[in-house]
Order: C-alpha cells, then structure tokens, then sequence
C-alpha cells in the first residue's frame, strides 16, 4: 500500500535527523548513538507535526513545551530544532567541542528552542509538572511533552512527578518513554526491572497508550489519542530499538555512549552509518563538508586555548620533551583493582549505579564470578541505592557504592547525611568522575561541588588520590576503616607520579621537592610523608589533592628551572582527616601558599585558608587559591578545559612566581 505524502516526508525528516546526529557525534568522537538513533522518529514526528511552536520566535508565549527529561539524547534535541530553523543544522557538527553551544547534553543558556537544561535524570517530568501547573493558572492552552528514557524511570523522582500531574489532573502533559529495553549495564529487565509499566502509569492514574516508536503512522495517530484525553495526563509507551538504522548499533548495550568505534571509514564507522541510513539528501559530499566544518572549528579552539597558556622557555607540558616522561593511566582503573582485593572480604558487597564498568565498581566481579551474590545492581536510583547500602552496612557487610560524582554526592546528599553520616554506618562511597575529567559531557556531569558536599558531613572520611596507583592503596585504605568513607576518582588518564613503593598513610600528607631533571618525572622527585619532612626554607608551598597535584609538581619543576624558585608541594591525599601538622608548617615555614583544585575554587582551599588562619598567629599570610571561579562547567576535552579554567601547571608557576616577587 502506498504510503501518505505526509508519512513520507516525516520518515524522510527523520533519516535527515538521524543522518546529521551520527555525523556530529562522529566530529565529536563521543555521544550517545544509541538513544539518539530510537528516538529521532519520536523527534519527528514530534517537531514536525504535532508541535505547536515557532522557532522564529521560540518565546512564544503560547508555545508547546518539549522538555527532554533523557538529556543525554541532545543530537536529537539540536538536529530536531535545526531542521525546524531555530538555528543552522550544520553548526551542529560542532557537538561537545569547547565554547560551542551543543554541549554533551543541553544547555538551555545557549540554544533557542530548548526549554530547560537537563542531563540529570529523573528531573524532566517534574519540570513538566511545573510548566502544566502554570498553564493552568495563566489560563493558556499549551501542551507540556516530557520524552523519558526508559531506564531513567528507575529514578524515584519521576514516580513522584508521576503522582502530582495525576493528582491535580493535568490533562496538559503527554509524557513519551523511549523504551528501547537498554541502558548502560545492559537490558532494563537485568539491571533493575521497570514492567510491567503500563499498570504503574496506570496505576497512577495517567492514560497509558503503546505504539511502535519506528512507525511515523502509529506515532502520529498515538500522539492525536493523547492529545484527546481530557481527563487525565497521558503517557506513550514508544516501543524502539536502541541504535536504530545502524546495523552495527542496534541492540547493542556498547552502543548507549559511544561513537562509530572506526571513525569515519570501516565496518563501523560513519560512512556505514550513512549507508544504513539511506537518506538521499544526505550525499557524501555533504558529509565531507560537515566534516571539514568540525575540523576547521576545532582547530580555532586550539588556537583559542593555546593563547591562554602562560609561556616559557620551552614547552613544559606533559610528555613534550625526551626528558620527563609519564605514563598516563585514569586514576579509575587503581580503584578497580583495589576493589577487586578487597572483594576477597567475605564482608565486601558492591552496588552499582548503572555506569558500573565506567567507574570500575564492575571490577568487584569480573573474574570473580564467586562474588556474584554480593553484587546488587540498583540501576538509575542514587538515593535507594544509598539507603540499601545503609541496611547491608547495619548488618556487618562493607557496602561499596558509586556513580557519577556529582550524582552520588548530590541527588542523595540527604541519604549520605541522615542515613549514613549520622548512623555512622560503614559505607565506601565512589566518587567517580570528578572535576572536568568527563570533558565533553559538559556541566551536568562535571562534579566541580563534592568534595564541600562531603566535607561537612560528620563522621565521613575522604581520600583523593592523584594517580592510579595511590588510588589502588587509597581504596584498600577505607575499605578498612570503620565508618563512612568516600574515594574521588577521575575518568580521563592522567599522569601516573607515584610507584608501589611510594609512601601512603591514611590522614598523613605527602610532601614533594623537586631535586632535578631526569628522564622519568616520578624521578624527579624526592617524597617522603610530613611527619618525616624537614623544612628546606622553601620559597613557596603548592598544596592539592587528585590528579592536580601533578600540575603542582610539574609547576615547581618550571619554577626551580625558569626562576630558581624553590617549592614544597603537599598532596593532601586524605582530605578529612587532613594533615593540620603539614599545613600549619608550611604557612610558618615558606613565604607563601598557593592551593589548586580542579573543583569550585575554595572547596580545598577554604579548608586550608581556615586552618592557616586560626592557627599561625603572628605572620602575616600570603596565600592564593586556584580552582573554578564560581562557575558551572561546559563541554571540551578534559585537556581544553584544564587549560581554559586555568589548571594547568603553567598557570599555577605564573602565580606563584607573582606571589613571590610581591
């Protein structure tokens, strides 16, 4: 049978879209294929039929509101609102690069046609609640869409939003669920079962209605259903494929984050992609020429960020001579492999918070399959996860527990603060993914805040290591402490400075100096813990913690080779209990401190500014702080953005040096 004029432009609409998504995470080098590809008919359809906007004037008042609760599916979002000419679709291809406004996940500061930033998950349907609630109060007409992954309905939250729109009978909101089966540890129904979903909507309280999420026509003719519905709010189950139209994507969990693995040519790349596809409008010619786009952008940024760096007399940076050379590693992969020891504890279970493998927490089980009974996975739900660890810890087990840093240390602050801080219960919190190491993802995921929604936390330890193999003894370390204990952990690789014979105590600081140019950097390097350091009249202190504290060494190799100026660099590896000890020695000691943290500047240096002040009396103090400057992160290659924030072991030396010659 033939099929309409209108089913057909749509379906064409969505290859279009499909077509422009995969070739801007290509240009990107990462992105969510996966939840792109099974959304993009739903996106269709949505913008191009059923929506009530105006993208040459998106603050129409009387506008359809879209919120995508499923952040993560941004190319949809932009290549969506591209085609419908809020902006130029071709600029899209500049996804998840530095100072570009298509961040990793959607920043509503930054494109017309977004109505809320979002990359958290659980938080659209309560936005959408909000936006219904005001329709009804302002006495406008508008329709609230809220498109929800799957899997993030395993957060708490969006049953909550579920319960209020039912409540005060909104009949202004249709939700969409992308059930496309799949997140990121696997199928829904392996990592934390969410049918039968049709009965909990409805026994909500909402009108639940299914339709083939790849059929332009069913989609259509759902969309219409819902919006009859007068009584109630509406939500469409959209049965998808995650990858869709990509053979080599489809069905496949490796697929939810990640990029064509071959670039550009291969059995999975973007010209096979492209060829899946099988968009007419989309010619190779009009790839290249994206492409090129993205690589011209890219290289304005790397002229951009190469004129923020303060200069020397060669070029300092890591890995750049044939001397000082370092190995790389994500400080990650160390705690993999000290929970992997301390899974041989009979009391040691492992909860996962479905980025399990990223983080490492995975390594509990992997060749292990004995532990299997103490691997819990509690799939998108930081708060339940929390308070569960919380009952295995009451009963004697050793909980370990992990997520995004900015998700375990936040969405379930209250859990960590009255069930785990204040029962003193003995839970290991991974903080995983810390600062900007998540790069491209951009702020939603960028935990610059943790380590203050920590610290005052009674009762709570923190280490953060510098490298991967100090997080390897860190995580053995506060498996045996008793109490809550917390562990920051980076994605990317970073430097590896320390060695398996290099000093390690819980609550006692490392302190560094430099002794001279070597062809390894750790080398370079004499270290010896506080309580064995004698003072060395130094004319400055660096003190950090995590991976920045290689910036710091690398910084006092710049000072002593361009200026003579000597530095004593303090790793506070334990962050609570923090060596008060080395820190006061050091104000009394050197001329000045400088602290530096890839986090919101005072989140370290606060704490060090509150010890120096209240306990060296008499000397004036000279200190200074280098972190983010009050400010949410944005999306750039972890590189990028340690040099655009000022991180970098160039920027430190530069203030230093001004502090010394003030």
């Amino acid at each position: 049978m033939n099929k309409i004029p209108e089913v057909k432009d749509l379906e064409k609409k969505a290859k279009i879209l499909r077509s422009y998504i995969i070739t801007a995470i290509t240009a990107a080098g990462s992105g969510h294929t996966g939840g792109c590809m099974s959304a993009a008919d739903i996106a269709a359809v949505l913008y191009f039929k059923i929506l009530n906007h105006d993208p040459k004037n998106p603050a129409w008042e009387d506008r359809d509101r879209v919120f995508w609760s499923a952040g993560h599916k941004a190319p949809t979002i932009y290549a969506a609102l591209g085609l419908s000419g809020y902006f130029d679709i071709d600029d899209m291809v500049k996804l998840r690069k530095l100072d570009s406004p298509f961040e990793g996940h959607p920043n509503a500061h930054k494109l017309p046609g977004i109505e809320a930033s979002s990359g958290s998950l659980g938080q659209g349907l309560g936005i959408a609640v909000g936006s219904a609630l005001s329709a009804r109060l302002t006495e406008k007409d508008y329709y609230v869409y809220c498109i929800l992954g799957d899997g993030e309905l395993q957060e708490g939250s969006v049953l909550e939003a579920a319960m209020s729109a039912a409540h005060y009978g909104l009949n202004n909101i249709i939700a969409i669920v992308d059930r496309n089966r799949l997140q990121i540890d696997g199928y829904t129904e392996d990592v934390m079962e969410i049918e039968p979903l049709a009965d909990k909507w409805a026994s909500f309280g909402w009108e639940v209605l299914r339709c083939d999420g790849h059929s332009i026509k069913e989609l259509v003719d759902t969309f219409k259903k819902a919006k009859d519905i007068k009584d109630k709010p509406a939500v469409i189950i959209a049965n998808t494929v995650k990858g869709r139209c990509i053979s080599y994507a489809e069905d496949i969990c490796s697929y939810h984050g990640a990029a064509p693995k071959d670039g550009i040519e291969g059995d999975e790349s973007l010209a096979k992609a492209i060829s899946d596809i099988d968009c007419p409008d989309f010619s190779q010619n009009k790839v290249k020429a994206l492409l090129k786009k993205a690589e011209s952008y890219q290289e304005e940024i790397d002229k951009k960020v190469s004129s923020l760096v303060p200069s020397f007399s060669k070029d300092y940076f890591w890995n750049k001579a044939e001397t000082m050379k370092v190995h790389m590693e994500p400080n990650r992969m160390g705690f993999g492999r000290g929970l992997k020891i301390a899974g041989e504890d009979p009391r040691v279970v492992a909860l996962g918070g479905d980025i399990s493998d990223s983080i490492k927490i995975s390594d509990f089980y992997k060749d292990n399959p004995e532990r299997a009974n103490r691997w819990f996975s509690m799939g998108i739900a930081e708060q339940n996860m929390t308070t569960v660890a919380s009952g295995l810890a009451k009963e004697g087990y050793i909980p370990f527990i992990g997520s995004y840093g900015v998700f375990i240390t936040g969405r379930n602050w209250d859990q960590l603060r009255t069930t785990v801080c204040y029962n003193d219960y003995d839970v290991k919190i991974a903080d995983a993914h810390g600062g900007i190491s998540v790069g491209p993802d951009g702020a939603t995921h960028q935990a610059l805040e943790d380590i203050t929604n920590l610290y005052y936390l009674p009762n709570i330890k923190i280490v953060v290591p510098c490298d991967s193999i100090e997080a390897k003894k860190a995580t053995l370390v506060i498996k045996d402490i008793t109490g809550p204990a917390a562990i920051r952990i980076a994605r990317e690789a970073t430097p590896v400075v320390t060695t398996k014979t290099t000093p390690f105590e819980f609550g006692k600081a490392n302190i560094y100096r430099y002794r001279g140019e070597s062809k390894c950097f750790a080398d370079s390097f004499e270290c010896v813990l506080s309580t064995g350091y004698r003072s060395e009249d130094e004319d400055i202190t660096i003190i950090g913690s995590g991976p920045i504290v290689t910036e710091a060494l690398r910084a006092s190799y710049i000072l002593k080779a361009e200026y003579n100026i000597e530095a004593r660099v303090i790793n506070i590896h334990t962050v609570k209990p923090i060596d008060r000890a080395a820190i006061i020695n050091a104000a009394k000691e050197t001329r000045a401190i400088i602290t530096c943290e890839e986090h919101q500047v005072g989140g370290l240096g606060n704490i060090i500014a509150g010890i120096v002040s209240t306990s060296v009396i008499g000397k004036p103090i000279n200190m200074d702080m280098i972190g983010i400057p009050d400010r949410f992160g944005q999306s750039g290659a972890p590189w990028e953005l340690m040099k655009l924030f000022g991180l970098t072991a160039e920027f430190i030396a530069k203030r230093a040096k001004e502090m010394i010659n003030i």
